[in-house]
């Protein structure tokens, strides 16, 4: 895909919930190797993945729109990180989780958070922009708690917490690391 200044609608024909419309995008991410296109469709509680040949599928959530807590459903993602394999990495704002789908996946797998509303270094409080590092760690903005936390990719529910590397204006020495 190109930029261009006239500007061309790839994604979003209009608002609702076939897969080429949308309804309150909030977070865009082209996988610069594949150069797919990945929305967070937050409004339909889904993203979207829309290949370079126009065909445009649900890479995580319901198709139709459902939202959930279950581990096939999101709720209101904001966010999207997707790696060259297809897997994407979900912000997912009202379940107070990091979630992961493998690209064949049909429901996806939490990796940050333990999916209540908290300030504790296991809990997110709204979770907004999702990034993932050369060594596969998770850099999560966790907006209510004014923080950047960063979250090994292996994670188990009653051990994993994460690491705070940015708090309101101040930064600690492993912010250096984030893309790394």
């Amino acid at each position: 895909m190109k930029w261009s200044k006239t500007g061309t609608t790839v994604l979003g024909k209009s608002y609702g919930l076939t897969p080429d419309e949308l309804h309150y995008p909030t977070g865009i991410f082209i996988e610069p190797k594949t150069q797919i296109l990945y929305v967070a469709d937050a409004g339909n509680n889904r993203i979207q993945k829309r290949y370079q040949n126009g065909t445009v599928v649900t890479a995580a959530g319901q198709a139709n729109g459902t939202a959930g807590s279950t581990v096939d459903k999101l709720a209101s993602p904001l966010d999207v990180f997707a790696d060259e394999n297809e897997n994407v990495y979900v912000a997912d704002w009202n379940n107070q989780r990091i979630v992961f789908w493998n690209s064949t996946a049909k429901t996806g797998k939490t990796l940050a958070g333990n999916e209540t509303r908290g300030a504790a270094l296991n809990q997110l409080d709204y979770p907004s922009v999702i990034l993932v590092n050369s060594k596969k760690n998770l850099i999560v903005a966790d907006m209510q708690n004014q923080r950047v936390t960063q979250w090994p990719f292996s994670f188990d529910p009653k051990t994993s917490v994460g690491t705070i590397i940015a708090v309101r204006g101040r930064f600690e020495n492993k912010l250096k690391y984030i893309l790394s």
